[in-house]
């Protein structure tokens, strides 16, 4: 039976460049994260924005000798709850230095007193007593949404001092430069926290620091301080399904994976197996979820998978961020309603209409004008995250002469609407074009329910705190990247809730999983951990 990784974060660092499949487009965006430039990597969610960080790192650690490799993931902030008003910048400092510092030693690198004393504000000189305050630092942030924390930071450095310090290390050891890789950097649902990661992420600019971040589509606060045309290299994860070797890519993504079993089968049934790659619109963990969910792979249950997934349960998922976070439930629960009320009926007809008139046209592409309510751009741009859409692009010309956003709806959930799926597919895909699209104008009707919205969007931080505190509640079954396997043996230890799981160290679950050795525990609590820090994460 074939196993399927859905997250990096289970996978090992070793065997990344076994399973890794990189596209051109791929090698490119490696190259420019390997740049002196800082750079940010936008991708929904699922699209491999963690991976390519990883193969990024392997390349330093490989090739570029005389460089350092930082990677963190920040994915954890949403449970900062503290009385620092700049509690994510120092959490995020805390955190980057104690890498760094890790990352020296791995490398057999000690620091010198004087670098030492620059990376800890009470002049500490001893590098080991430097990570064990900056642990402690962090271990208090991130149990702050227990209770409220008041966090002394007096042993924190200054910026300025850490990027002295950073270009004595180089000097010194003849290193050319550090990369800091950040991952889940930018936190979807918590804005003030995404300004204060990209003030740090500004303010560690430096001839021997660089700076690479994965950020989310639509839904990325810049601040003031920050300007991604001007600060940055812009990259966008994109896997376009009009690509020629769009389908070649993702069969090699899965053969990576694939049992032997598994393989013949699609070989047998390729026309199967590609409906579901056009499906995933360009999203490995969709096609992989999809694929580990197949009971037979026969067209019967190739088409009840389609249905299922993309009817009901990526439309659920986009649902329940609003009942994590209350304070966009309105603009979430309507881009829905807009998506499956206006947008994909507008397509849908669309499309009949073009075939009863013989037409070789098919569209799962919509346009909104440029001066669209703000409101209605915001629901849109909620809908990327979750990666039910794509903002193709900007500008465009429709009827009279109106600019505005092309968007793409994902194929599988246009095509799940039909009754046989895998028989209309190759024909619908064949006649796909993107130059035809339904419109939405900037007065649209559709917009009525949502344009008197008022303060749609809640960024309160009690609305936010109730948010995790309803999360956490939650029982573990909603972690659905999770196997029935794992879940039943947290159950059976007496975890049940998402809090009881995230206050567990790995020590304690080991102990509590019984019949379990501790290298299997451990991979389980690896693989518990991503799966509870994404769903915390949004």
């Amino acid at each position: 039976m074939s196993t399927f990784y859905l997250r990096t974060e289970s996978i090992k660092i070793e065997d990344i460049k076994t399973l890794s499949v990189i596209s051109d487009q791929d090698k490119n965006l490696i190259k420019n994260l390997l740049l002196p430039e800082p750079c940010l990597l936008e991708g929904s969610r699922g699209t491999g924005k963690s991976f390519l960080l990883k193969i990024a790192q392997i390349e330093i650690d490989e090739n570029l000798l005389s460089s350092i490799c930082v990677y963190m993931s920040f994915n954890i902030s949403s449970l900062i709850n503290t009385e620092d008003t700049l509690q994510f910048y120092h959490w995020m400092l805390a955190k980057t230095l104690k890498s760094l510092l890790n990352s020296l030693r791995r490398k057999g690198i000690t620091i010198n007193p004087d670098s030492a004393s620059l990376l800890s504000n009470d002049e500490n000189e001893n590098q080991d007593d430097i990570v064990s305050n900056l642990k402690d630092i962090i271990k208090i942030y991130e149990n702050s949404y227990k209770n409220k924390s008041d966090i002394s930071i007096d042993s924190l450095p200054d910026i300025e001092d850490v990027k002295e310090a950073i270009e004595i290390i180089c000097r010194e050891n003849n290193l050319e430069r550090i990369y800091f890789m950040f991952d889940e950097a930018a936190h979807v649902f918590r804005p003030e926290q995404q300004r204060q990661f990209f003030s740090l992420f500004k303010d560690l600019r430096s001839p021997y620091i660089t700076c690479n971040a994965a950020i989310y589509p639509g839904v990325t606060y810049f601040g003031n301080s920050f300007e991604p045309l001007h600060d940055c290299v812009y990259l966008k994860l994109e896997r376009d399904i009009r690509d020629p070797n769009y389908v070649k890519y993702f069969r090699e993504i899965v053969f990576k994976q694939a049992d032997n079993s598994l393989k013949k089968i699609i070989e047998s049934q390729e026309s199967n197996f590609i409906t579901l790659c056009l499906s995933s619109g360009g999203n490995p963990r969709f096609l992989l979820n999809t694929l580990r969910n197949i009971q037979s792979f026969n067209s019967s249950s190739v088409e009840q998978i389609i249905k299922d997934f993309y009817r009901n349960k990526i439309w659920a998922e986009h649902t329940d961020l609003g009942d994590k976070y209350y304070g966009h439930k309105a603009l979430i629960d309507w881009g829905r309603d807009f998506l499956e009320n206006s947008v994909i009926p507008s397509i849908q007809k669309y499309n009949q209409v073009r075939l009863q008139k013989n037409k070789d046209e098919s569209t799962i592409y919509f346009w909104i004008h440029k001066d669209a309510p703000e409101t209605v751009k915001e629901s849109l741009r909620l809908l990327t995250y979750t990666g039910i859409i794509r903002k193709v692009d900007s500008g465009i010309r429709a009827t009279k002469a109106q600019l505005g956003d092309r968007y793409e709806v994902k194929y599988g959930c246009i095509l799940s609407l039909d009754a046989n799926p895998l028989n209309v597919s190759k024909v619908f895909f064949g006649k796909l074009t993107i130059t035809k699209f339904p419109e939405f104008g900037k007065n649209s009707p559709s917009y009525s329910s949502i344009a008197d919205l008022v303060e749609v969007i809640n960024d309160d931080e009690k609305v936010f705190q109730d948010s995790i505190k309803n999360i956490l509640s939650k029982p573990i079954t909603v972690l659905q990247l999770l196997t029935v396997w794992q879940k039943n043996k947290l159950i059976e230890s007496s975890i049940n809730t998402i809090s009881e799981l995230h206050n567990k160290t790995e020590s304690e679950l080991i102990e509590k999983i019984y019949n379990v050795g501790p290298v299997r525990a451990r991979i389980m609590k690896s693989a518990v951990n991503a799966e509870l820090l994404e769903y915390i994460s949004g």
